[in-house]
């Protein structure tokens, strides 16, 4: 399924409180042609990750086991949402907004991790991440960009697409600490854009 420039993911960055109730879009992971559910077979389990106290920000997901390049994380989970039909009707907009976990599959329909979530929505952004997610239809899986170690902080580029755009960069300041860190966890072509 092809993803427009349109469509993303919906993700307020957990554990900051923000003056906006508006959720904060993220563009929606490029599609791949050859991505099978057959690949997803290769999944290690809840056993090969934890949830931690991390370094980053708040809690995080740590590789247990080493992962190899294309190796299914996981799954990320929660209960999916029509947002033509329930929209900010949702509780997933109407609870605390620093810690919505919404991830949008494309203009209509989102999952919403705060319901029926998984331990994958502890996920952390970082700018240089060792991970990467794919959409599915109804379905958004996590996959290893690169070879992971265990004790890495497992984490994904949020690319966050402000639901304001009069909020500043700064106000979601990125903490990842890598060589590569743009400074912001705002979608870094929306930034060359502006």
């Amino acid at each position: 399924m092809a993803a427009s420039a349109a469509e993303g993911r919906i993700h307020s960055v957990g554990g900051e409180r923000r003056a906006h109730q508006r959720p904060v879009l993220m563009p929606a992971p490029r599609a791949r042609t050859n991505h099978s559910a057959q690949r997803h077979s290769r999944i290690k389990g809840m056993s090969s990750y934890s949830v931690r106290r991390s370094p980053v920000h708040g809690r995080g997901l740590f590789a247990q086991t080493p992962y190899r390049r294309g190796d299914l994380v996981g799954e990320y989970r929660g209960r999916v949402i029509d947002v033509t039909l329930e929209g900010e009707t949702s509780s997933a907009w109407n609870s605390d907004p620093a810690y919505t976990l919404l991830f949008a599959l494309d203009k209509d329909l989102t999952i919403d991790a705060g319901v029926k979530g998984n331990s994958i929505r502890f996920m952390n952004h970082s700018c240089d991440p060792n991970c990467e997610t794919y959409v599915e239809v109804d379905r958004v899986f996590v996959h290893a960009r690169r070879p992971i170690r265990p004790g890495e902080e497992l984490t994904y580029d949020y690319n966050l697409q402000p639901g304001d755009p009069s909020d500043s960069p700064d106000a979601y300041a990125c903490k990842c600490g890598s060589k590569t860190c743009r400074g912001t966890m705002i979608d870094g072509e929306l930034l060359r854009n502006t």
